[in-house]
């Protein structure tokens, strides 16, 4: 009598193919990433010990590892990450200092997404404090490093909790909050008069009486009300919004700052940086 076979039997799968797809990568809680992928019907499965530095709403290439029957999600690991979502990320500082000069950070990110602490040196500490509520941007992350390196580019101010709360909402959807050098240096080009022969083309209103409706401390005054009344005892009321394409012109480096990636965010997408009135 034969000897029964006491093995069971291994659940059937596709044979792996060695192909790459590209996607979002959605990471829980847990840990766990999703990659979203277009026309694709499921998403791709990505354990968190291969997500090799994809942090939550990158753009990723993911090799395929195992692929499975019925439609089930397959499963892969992280090649490349091709586009990070967030740069800029707020949190808190730990710092150790034992007063030998070469004192070091910790930055814990305020996140409901797993991530690990990024490492800044003393150098790029730019006046933190420990415990201190700070912006620290992510410089680089090298392949199987633990942790990226980063630096300090803004300590918050503790009593401004709307400013704090603003600020995080913009980092969190991938906006920066400052302005790349070329785009300031081309901005401070910019002249202050605007030339009569501009003027003649527009249809001159200064004669009427018109208010800013920004706050005394916005980044720019560019939407303003007027009032006047007209003769035939009606009242006009004047809506002017600032033309933004005067100043950022097509393939200039003010445009691309405001449609590149990690363009800053100030309320405005088109905003012209330096806050001058526009």
């Amino acid at each position: 009598m034969g000897r029964k076979n006491s093995k069971r039997r291994k659940k059937e799968k596709h044979p792996v193919h060695e192909h790459t797809v590209k996607g979002v990568v959605d990471i829980t809680r847990s840990g766990m990433g999703f990659v979203i992928v277009e026309n694709l019907p499921v998403d791709v499965i990505v354990r968190p010990s291969d997500l090799n530095t994809a942090l939550h709403g990158d753009l990723v290439r993911v090799k395929i590892r195992e692929e499975k029957k019925d439609g089930r999600r397959m499963q892969g690991v992280v090649s490349d990450v091709l586009r990070r979502k967030q740069t800029e990320f707020l949190g808190k500082m730990e710092i150790n200092d034992n007063g030998d000069g070469k004192g070091f950070g910790f930055f814990v990110a305020e996140s409901d997404k797993p991530m690990p602490d990024i490492y800044v040196p003393k150098q790029n500490l730019n006046g933190a404090k420990d415990h201190d509520r700070v912006i620290v941007r992510m410089l680089e992350w090298e392949a199987g490093g633990k942790r990226p390196l980063g630096e300090v580019v803004s300590v918050l101010d503790k009593e401004d909790s709307n400013d704090v709360a603003m600020k995080e909402i913009l980092l969190e959807n991938g906006f920066s909050l400052e302005f790349p050098e070329d785009a300031m240096e081309e901005a401070s080009r910019i002249p202050d008069q605007i030339p009569s022969s501009e003027i003649n083309k527009r249809k001159d209103v200064r004669d009427v009486l018109t208010i800013t409706i920004d706050p005394v401390d916005a980044k720019d005054f560019d939407d303003a009300i007027s009032f006047r009344s007209l003769k035939n005892g009606n009242y006009e009321i004047g809506v002017h919004i600032a033309d933004v394409t005067h100043y950022v012109l097509p393939g200039s480096k003010l445009e691309a700052a405001g449609h590149g990636d990690g363009r800053p965010a100030g309320g405005h997408a088109a905003r012209a940086p330096g806050g001058g009135q526009s």
